[in-house]
């Protein structure tokens, strides 16, 4: 008797099981969701939204992104340290420092601390692109920020959007690098050397029309240079260019140049060069007698120029993107309070600092609109987002767009005067 319960209920164990095994096809799905999705949910529903009926907190997950970690976000920063253009990468380097301290002194950005790790390139385009691929490849770095140098960095950017790489706010002002179809993940608030050279071209028959100008051209030997002298030619006083003459990146003279100027007859000349050789242009210019109303590019704007070549730099103009380092501007004055308290010098506070300083103000405001989840897509999206940032007179507001991705398009002109840098109309 007591064996055939036993058999009695052994079977009906069995049936029990081979019941849950029948069901299974509608159950599963059902009880492994059982905390998203209701029990009576059909097995069609079931595989519609599966991905819907994953974990509550699956969904909320962050795409891991490279450079990013709950806790920080690394960046890479080739810079010329050595060379000819040390100066500049120096003075670049101190305000993109800066900006992460300041950062990371205030808790950082949506609870991230900014790491930056820069490299000398000695403003070499082969050793810009072997930093970038150590940045990418070894440091695994969120973005690449605040380069110096078109040459450099045209070299350099085909493996940072090959990476997708962000490519943030350099000093660089090759035409090629603003087409955003070509290079999607590059920022800049610097507008083109053509672009600045134009606006000098236009501007020049207007404020001198009684004068019969001759206009000489300096620039750098390379793309930028060149873009820099076809600027000038397609404005309205291209027709007043009658010598053009270029300098190497080390070079350590520029007195064939100036003498050339000179023979040439020219009533003005604009300067490409850094601060250092700017100072160098007017010292020789003086030992050779040339008489001409002076223009130095962006590179120029500093008050390393005005020590290096004192009374000589009075009277000098300069083609920059921004105010000068000593305008009466809520921005400016911010700018020189943070650098100087950090310990730069007064000959550091130039274009060089102001652009890498107003970049790293750009950079937050989209870190910080990014959101918590940042990935560069995020980044992206964020940068799209900026209208009409005020960067407190430091350049005109920015905005950016998904077919602009410049986001400052005007020129200021600045004069030296009673020995600094001044706006004038």
């Amino acid at each position: 008797m007591r064996s055939t319960i036993f058999r009695l209920l052994a079977a009906l164990v069995a049936l029990s099981m081979l019941a849950v095994a029948c069901g299974g096809s509608e159950g599963d799905s059902e009880s492994d969701t059982s905390s998203a999705a209701s029990s009576d949910t059909s097995s069609d529903t079931s595989s519609d939204t599966s991905s819907d009926a994953e974990p509550a907190d699956a969904g909320d997950e962050c795409p891991e992104t490279r450079g990013v970690t709950d806790t920080s976000i690394k960046f890479g920063s080739s810079m010329p340290l050595t060379g000819n253009l040390a100066a500049l990468g120096a003075d670049a380097t101190f305000a993109i420092e800066m900006t992460a301290e300041r950062i990371n002194d205030g808790g950082g950005v949506n609870g991230r601390m900014i790491e930056v790790i820069t490299q000398d390139d000695e403003y070499n385009a082969e050793k810009t692109t072997a930093n970038s691929q150590f940045f990418i490849e070894r440091e695994e770095v969120f973005a690449i920020w605040g380069s110096i140098g078109s040459a450099p960095l045209v070299s350099a950017i085909p493996l940072h959007d090959e990476s997708d790489t962000l490519t943030l706010f350099p000093w660089a002002q090759d035409l090629s690098l603003y087409d955003v179809d070509a290079h999607p993940l590059f920022f800049s608030v610097n507008p083109s050397a053509y672009a600045q050279t134009l606006a000098l071209s236009n501007l020049l028959p207007d404020r001198f029309p009684d004068e019969d100008l001759k206009v000489g051209l300096l620039t750098i030997n390379s793309v930028d240079g060149q873009q820099t002298v076809d600027g000038f030619k397609d404005g309205a006083g291209g027709v007043t260019l009658i010598s053009e003459q270029t300098w190497e990146p080390d070079a350590t003279t520029v007195l064939p140049q100036v003498i050339a100027l000179n023979d040439a007859g020219v009533t003005d000349v604009y300067v490409g060069t850094g601060d250092a050789l700017f100072a160098q242009f007017l010292q020789e210019a003086d030992q050779i007698g040339l008489e001409a109303r002076v223009w130095g590019s962006t590179g120029t704007v500093t008050s390393n120029t005005i020590e290096l070549a004192g009374d000589l730099a009075e009277g000098a103009y300069g083609v920059t993107v921004n105010a000068s380092a000593t305008a009466p501007v809520p921005g400016i004055q911010r700018y020189r309070e943070e650098m100087l308290a950090a310990g730069a010098e007064e000959a550091q506070l130039g274009t060089a600092s102001l652009l890498a300083y107003t970049g790293g103000l750009v950079l937050e405001e989209a870190l910080e609109q990014a959101g918590p989840c940042l990935t560069v897509q995020s980044f992206v999206d964020a940068m799209h987002g900026i209208e009409n940032f005020d960067t407190g007179g430091i350049m005109p507001p920015l905005t950016f767009t998904e077919d602009n991705h410049l986001g400052n398009n005007g020129i200021v002109i600045v004069q030296v005067v009673d020995g600094e840098y001044v706006g004038i109309d």
